[in-house]
């Protein structure tokens, strides 16, 4: 059977700066990275220098079929020092966008993607007042040295995985900070933030389209466990969402699905915890920073199939997530901006996209108005905190000789990306 997507549908797929360019040594990040106690388990170094591979890694995209690529600028590179932009940063990342051009494919920029500028990093990063001022003139600054041939913007990636992954702690990111009033100053920075950013790209642009990039999961709960669901969905997803309501579009980003099941005799103690001030304060975060991976691999028992992240094979979830920004954005055009699996066998990628896009096709058939799907991620790169181990890449990279070699998956994917049809 063959399912064909909507004409214009966009396809690709996408990289992040600091997890592929290499050698990022003005970030908080590359800090991070060396400093003793941190949980990271080796730097980024040289990542897979796309910083000086970029064009011909450009062009593998393109023969592969993809019609969009979406990748990131680095602040820390462009605005090494508060007020001082280099122009010959800037122009690399517009050799980027006119390198994507001629290869018949549309770039997507996104203006963070995880990683500030260490001097930023010192006034507070996104807890620091002057953080949307700061953001509001590099992301206008970006946008004029990019010029309009960039038609799609993301602001913010993932601003829910950033605020609690490093300012709460969850997963041993930067800055480090492990206490619910840096999260929530930082919840408060990142939505200012992406506000000043999307008028800046506006204020340079007007007919550019401009979201934010959101994690989102396939929460699920028993009756116990919903107050705690409700809560963490709250502000890891929905405090972000709520300032999106200007946006040209919303990109959903999903990997699995959480389920937060409790005894039912620990009903009056989760909704104690989330319901008093002075658990949540000091109890809660303990408990999230105990589940370092945000969750997903909260157990449902042993015969429960995960990836190699450890989260639940769950790639349907992509669904869910896109249904439930549609009810609270209505009428909002969606983008997946991400979707992929850590695997070392590659049929399990394979399956995860086919699935994945199933469950879409669906979702666009009951009138969602879904645009477009990138897979995360082009190649195999730096997973943060947890190194080079986890591959979640359709291109795999000998880091000796840094040669590049499309998986199966890559030339499954093209397939579909060039006849917008998917065969199941």
């Amino acid at each position: 059977m063959s399912l064909t997507f909507p004409p214009g549908f966009l396809w690709g797929t996408a990289t992040a700066a600091h997890q592929v360019e290499g050698d990022n040594t003005n970030s908080d990040w590359w800090a991070w990275e060396r400093k003793p106690g941190t949980p990271v388990a080796e730097p980024s170094g040289a990542a897979i220098d796309h910083w000086n591979r970029y064009r011909t890694d450009i062009e593998m995209l393109a023969g592969l079929g993809f019609g969009v690529y979406r990748f990131s600028v680095e602040w820390a590179r462009i605005e090494p020092v508060e007020g001082s932009f280099d122009p010959a940063a800037l122009a690399h990342y517009r050799d980027m966008v006119e390198a994507v051009l001629a290869n018949g494919m549309r770039p997507m920029v996104t203006l963070h993607h995880f990683t500030i500028p260490q001097w930023f990093a010192a006034l507070g990063g996104f807890m620091s007042p002057r953080a949307p001022e700061l953001f509001h003139r590099y992301c206008k600054a970006v946008t004029q040295a990019l010029g309009t041939d960039v038609a799609w913007w993301c602001t913010i990636n993932e601003p829910g995985v950033l605020a609690m992954g490093g300012y709460l702690g969850a997963f041993g990111w930067p800055p480090g900070t492990t206490d619910t009033d840096s999260w929530h100053r930082a919840m408060n920075g990142l939505r200012k933030c992406h506000v000043a950013g999307r008028d800046a790209v506006k204020e340079v642009d007007p007919t550019a389209k401009v979201g934010a990039t959101h994690a989102m999961s396939e929460y699920e709960s028993n009756e116990a466990g919903r107050p705690l669901m409700e809560y963490l969905r709250k502000f890891n997803e929905d405090v972000f969402l709520e300032v999106c309501d200007q946006d040209d579009f919303v990109g959903v980003q999903t990997y699995s699905r959480v389920p937060i099941d409790a005894p039912r005799w620990a009903a009056p103690a989760i909704r104690a915890l989330v319901g008093l001030a002075p658990l949540r304060r000091h109890v809660l975060p303990r408990l999230i920073r105990s589940r370092t991976d945000g969750f997903e691999n909260t157990n449902r028992g042993p015969d429960v199939r995960r990836t190699d992240m450890g989260y639940e094979f769950r790639p349907q979830a992509v669904a869910a997530t896109v249904r439930r920004a549609a009810e609270l954005l209505p009428g909002k055009d969606l983008m997946v901006t991400e979707h992929g699996i850590a695997a070392t066998d590659d049929s399990e990628r394979i399956e995860f996209i086919t699935k994945g896009l199933e469950s879409l096709h669906r979702v666009i058939a009951d009138g969602i108005p879904l645009r477009g799907y990138l897979h995360w991620s082009a190649f195999d790169n730096f997973e943060w905190a947890l190194g080079y181990r986890m591959q979640f890449g359709l291109i795999d990279v000998d880091r000796a000789s840094m040669e590049r070699t499309p998986k199966p998956s890559a030339l499954f994917f093209g397939e579909i990306a060039r006849t917008n049809t998917l065969t199941v």
